[in-house]
């Protein structure tokens, strides 16, 4: 029994000061940079910020640890895509708006199980989202007409970022990737594998997944060989 929560680079110093309070545990390999036993559980911190909690009593010091980290949140609009190296069916690009606390059990959808239960977790704790669907078809007609991938993702993201600037203020953008021409938000920061990364960019992972997942949206892009 286990659960795990997502820590970023900036937070792991204080995730390693909290672990350094319970008894300390043997490394075992070289991805796990602090481990220990809280609770009767093994609690292990990776250098890519997941923390894994691992024992019978593993939501008792699942609670206890993310009610030390509470008060450490902070308020971030992710930004994730699937669908773009695919030969079918939509490019599903999405926004979810949310405090860090509350979305910490979160992570890309391809390393998630479960992406129909975790989506409707995800939307219990978010303040908000926006989802961009363009169709197998709507690829096809935006490429004849000129419009590359990188083009189409632009404008999706554009959309999301000014519908959550005209609701919310005081937040943070990151998308995941490397940068694309054409946003126009200056606040908004790439970072590639950030779904991995920042919680609230794996949580629009996972809606974007579900969203193409259940899309009845089964159509060969015929333009598919143009990548970009």
């Amino acid at each position: 029994m286990q659960a795990s929560l997502n820590f970023s680079e900036s937070e792991k110093k204080a995730i390693i000061a909290f672990l350094k309070k319970f008894p300390s545990l043997e490394l075992k390999t070289g991805h796990e940079e602090a481990k220990a036993e809280i609770g009767g559980c093994v609690v292990t911190l990776y250098k890519s910020g997941k923390l894994l909690i691992q024992g019978k009593n593993f939501e008792k010091a699942k609670e206890k640890i993310l009610a030390e980290f509470k008060g450490t949140s902070e308020l971030v609009l992710g930004i994730d895509e699937t669908g773009r190296g695919e030969n079918f069916g939509p490019l599903v690009i999405a926004g979810v708006l949310g405090e860090t606390a509350r979305l910490r059990e979160f992570r890309d959808s391809k390393k998630t199980s479960n992406i129909r239960e975790k989506a409707l977790l995800v939307e219990k704790n978010i303040l908000g989202k926006k989802l961009v669907e363009i169709s197998a078809a709507e690829i096809d007609a935006l490429r004849a007409s000129g419009k590359n991938l990188n083009q189409m993702e632009a404008w999706a993201m554009n959309e999301i970022i000014s519908y959550f600037e005209k609701k919310f203020s005081g937040f943070k953008i990151v998308i995941d990737g490397s940068p694309l021409k054409g946003i126009e938000s200056k606040k908004a920061v790439f970072l590639p594998k950030a779904d991995d990364k920042v919680v609230q960019v794996g949580a629009a992972s996972i809606l974007a997944k579900n969203v193409r997942d259940k899309s009845s949206d089964k159509g060969e892009r015929e333009t598919w060989k143009k990548r970009v």
